[in-house]
């Protein structure tokens, strides 16, 4: 992290002034696949073109944003989507991206310009494809192979419920097959808080704590025995021995980070419900959308990178240490 970009998120944390240094954006919510979990998969209406989404980027350039997390969907999916990556790019912005790996083959001169490819992988082919279709697991390791053929660091995310959680030894096995980390989170009811517009579509495969506890135990182990396969820190580890009960944390949300969905409405978090459509980047502008996000903070983090960032935001360096 550079200089001057650590001290603004010290100034965020101890003199309250908060800083969009980092924003995931939803490029778009159409994807290639209906996973049974997930109710992310639709177009939106109003999804910004490309003279907008670089309009916006640009006014969170201006604010001092220097990482950007590209999410969909499957956002290689959108028809801007390497004239955006290329802006950003441009701008010294390290870009990262979640995808399905499908289409990474045909849009590697998008991909080659990532910091990091991250690819969903539900376990091994068996259970992958029965929870996102026929042959989507080729596809994926082959969007994982065409990545690091084109130099990109890759690695795997895989969301743990009913259907995989008694795989995970081999979803490991997998990740280091291929020379890559797989980093673990489970699932839950819905990507958003107290959803009302999309359904619960993970409802039926939350673990129920019990079974979450013995699986999440077992990735503990699997990062202890197989030295690179497992990309989870072990502040998400520790945080996740108590999911599903909420679990109080420091917050980054709305003072260095911020998302925005396909349509340009700014939230503190990506997991914040929707419903609320008035907080427009686009409309607003990026400063003044900033500046209103609520900064209170959810306590339901799943997002095993997000709650990494948010104790290494709190200084939780507790939190970070292996448990013996």
């Amino acid at each position: 992290m550079e200089a001057s970009t650590m001290a603004r998120a010290v100034l965020a944390r101890v003199a309250a002034r908060p800083s969009p240094i980092s924003l995931t954006y939803e490029v778009t919510h159409r994807c290639n696949l209906r996973c049974r979990y997930c109710d992310r998969n639709r177009a939106m209406d109003r999804e910004l073109t490309r003279h907008q989404m670089i309009a916006v980027l640009d006014e969170f350039l201006a604010l001092g944003t220097r990482y950007v997390s590209l999410d969909g969907g499957e956002p290689l999916l959108h028809p801007a989507i390497h004239d955006a990556v290329q802006h950003l790019v441009g701008h010294g912005v390290k870009v990262v991206m979640n995808s399905n790996g499908i289409v990474v083959p045909r849009r590697l001169p998008t991909v080659r310009l990532l910091s990091q490819l991250k690819i969903s992988m539900d376990g091994p082919a068996e259970r992958h494809d029965a929870m996102r279709g026929e042959g989507a697991h080729a596809k994926a390791v082959a969007g994982v192979r065409a990545a690091q053929d084109a130099g990109v660091p890759v690695e795997l995310t895989c969301t743990v419920g009913r259907h995989n959680h008694d795989v995970l030894d081999r979803t490991a096995d997998l990740a280091h097959a291929l020379g890559v980390a797989v980093i673990f989170q489970p699932v839950g009811a819905s990507l958003f808080l107290d959803n009302t517009t999309e359904g619960e579509a993970g409802d039926g495969y939350l673990l129920d704590p019990p079974a979450a506890r013995v699986a999440l135990d077992r990735v503990e182990q699997l990062k202890r025995t197989i030295p690179g396969a497992v990309a989870n820190h072990w502040s998400s580890l520790r945080h996740f021995r108590r999911f599903p009960r909420d679990t109080a944390l420091p917050c980054a949300a709305g003072h260095i980070i911020a998302t925005m969905d396909p349509e340009g409405v700014l939230f503190a978090c990506d997991q914040q419900n929707r419903d609320d459509r008035r907080n427009s980047a686009l409309r607003l502008g990026a400063r003044e959308a900033f500046a209103r996000l609520d900064r209170r903070g959810c306590q339901q983090c799943w997002c095993a990178r997000i709650i990494e960032g948010n104790y290494t935001w709190g200084l939780r360096v507790d939190r970070m240490l292996a448990p013996l």
